[in-house]
């Protein structure tokens, strides 16, 4: 939900170890693989714009030096005869706990580990010791646009680079807020009280591998992308405003900038989730307690945003869905998860009574209780049982 500004709630965070995500990786396509020598393999350099290299998420290419990208998620695939990888990437944060890179490796589907970015360009190592033979690797942009962009600036391999493996033939985006992005999933946090301080937002505490769209899009076979930021709302964003709000940053590549534009045609889903309206129902009012934003215009804003997303993708299944982090406890008597879901069972109503029966609203389980992830957001556990609500739900749904 909450990006920065942040309310001040939460306690000091307690971290929880990674465990590998279960993501799998389609088998490599027939063809011949060429003959390994018998000697040690030699480490071989490799550019950026390699055509063997394989790009997923909305990547700035215009420079030689390499692709820029900045929102969650964003990765790097490739295929090897090899027994190690190094990479090359710039961190274009600006350091510190919260604005510092983290890159998740990942050989064959299994998580090896992360590798923390440092400013300017850095040859990292990667992994090294595998089993002599065919890998594929991966290389996942871990957190979101607040602790900046990075740039991939190539890779060494010792070994021999292969043909990028197939694609998926299914394609899923997530867009939403913190949520999406996995804000503070990392860390496990027990039963905070409403008087007690924020932690903040700590790079190293989030895992987009481990957010509900990722792990809803591995467990359905399909490839996925993130278009989130935190703290954004759909007609309001958390401080209140509305000049930044995410159907206006939807349309860019990178979040921050309003050039270059995306291109639509280079990624189409198939079925898009929209997690959006929690942080326009946090809004402080007077008090200081979050308030629900006027009805009449969020429901057309919200409306206008999905008119806009079909006039793109005109074969998608969209689902609207709502989050877990408003519940109707806080504050007392105002009923703002109730509310928010009304909002968007009218809107959706609305949308298909006008002849879009391709968009559907969906509702996850309120959080209920400890842990909580940083700043009252949900743990990688609970976002597994996020994914275990809406992966029968879509599978429901059909094509």
């Amino acid at each position: 939900m909450l990006g920065s500004p942040l309310p001040r709630l939460l306690p000091v965070l307690a971290l929880v170890s990674c465990e590998p995500p279960d993501a799998r990786i389609a088998p490599a396509p027939d063809e011949p693989v060429p003959e390994v020598p018998t000697a040690d393999l030699l480490w071989t350099d490799h550019a950026p714009d390699d055509p063997r290299l394989q790009f997923i998420g909305r990547m700035d290419t215009r420079t030689r030096e390499g692709p820029m990208y900045a929102f969650p998620g964003g990765t790097v695939r490739l295929r090897c005869l090899c027994t190690g990888v190094d990479v090359r990437f710039e961190d274009l944060g600006v350091g510190g706990e919260a604005h510092t890179n983290f890159i998740d490796i990942l050989v064959d589907g299994e998580s090896r580990g992360a590798l923390r970015l440092q400013p300017g360009a850095s040859l990292l190592q990667g992994v090294r010791g595998l089993p002599r033979g065919e890998h594929t690797i991966e290389l996942v942009k871990r957190t979101e646009a607040h602790a900046g962009g990075v740039r991939f600036q190539g890779i060494r391999i010792q070994g021999v680079l292969l043909e990028p493996p197939p694609r998926p033939s299914r394609r899923m985006e997530f867009i939403g807020d913190s949520i999406t992005c996995g804000y503070g999933n990392e860390a496990s946090i027990a039963a905070p009280t409403y008087t007690e301080p924020n932690t903040g937002y700590h790079a190293r505490n989030q895992d987009i591998l481990k957010a509900f769209g990722p792990l809803t899009a591995r467990r359905l076979g399909a490839e996925w992308v993130t278009t989130c930021v935190s703290g954004r709302g759909v007609y309001r964003s958390n401080d209140g405003s509305r000049d930044g709000v995410l159907p206006l940053i939807y349309g860019r590549t990178l979040p921050g900038q309003a050039e270059p534009r995306w291109e639509p045609s280079r990624y189409v889903p198939e079925v898009i989730v929209i997690n959006l309206g929690t942080n326009d129902f946090a809004v402080s009012d007077g008090a200081g307690l979050p308030t629900a934003p006027p009805a009449e215009p969020f429901k057309q804003a919200y409306a206008a945003f999905v008119r806009e997303l079909r006039a793109t993708y005109p074969e998608a299944r969209i689902v609207c869905a709502v989050g877990p982090m408003t519940n109707d406890n806080y504050p007392a008597q105002r009923q703002l998860w109730t509310t928010l879901r009304r909002y968007v069972s009218d809107m959706v109503s609305s949308v298909r009574a006008g002849g879009d029966t391709r968009v559907h609203t969906f509702a996850f389980t309120p959080i209920a209780g400890d842990p909580y992830g940083e700043d009252w957001h949900p743990t990688a556990a609970f976002h597994a049982r996020m994914a275990d609500e809406l992966v029968p739900f879509l599978q429901g749904l059909g094509d």
